[in-house]
């Protein structure tokens, strides 16, 4: 698999959570912490899992989690924000990260939806 935009953007993004998340106070460390580092793994995964994948439907399932744990992941750094886990800096960081992930993901989601259609649907 080719090292795309999007995969070396989630790849930056992980490795910038991990740190982040485990200096949180240790009562947020097994609630906020946990859950964002989780999704955003999940996050990573999924596109992994498209980026092998062979057939346009499988493809596109696997992107739909990625757009899912994209969405639980903007909502669990909005809620660190909001309780002050992470400075606005994180935050801006953290959401222009994400939004630019976002995009990439539409493009492929885009490519693939064309792929499909060319190829008679999701057939397999």
């Amino acid at each position: 698999m080719r090292e795309s935009p999007l995969f070396v953007k989630l790849f930056a993004f992980v490795t910038w959570v991990i740190p982040l998340t485990t200096k949180f106070p240790r009562a947020q460390r097994f609630v906020v912490a946990e859950a964002l580092q989780r999704v955003t793994l999940a996050t990573h995964e999924a596109a992994i899992r498209a980026g092998h994948a062979k057939e346009a439907a499988i493809i596109a399932t696997s992107l739909d989690d990625v757009a899912l744990n994209l969405a639980l992941t903007r909502f669990y750094v909005r809620l660190a924000h909001q309780l002050a886990l992470i400075t606005v800096q994180q935050y801006e960081y953290a959401s222009q990260s994400l939004t630019e992930v976002g995009r990439l993901l539409e493009a492929w989601r885009r490519v693939n939806a064309t792929k499909q259609a060319v190829s008679g649907g999701a057939t397999a």
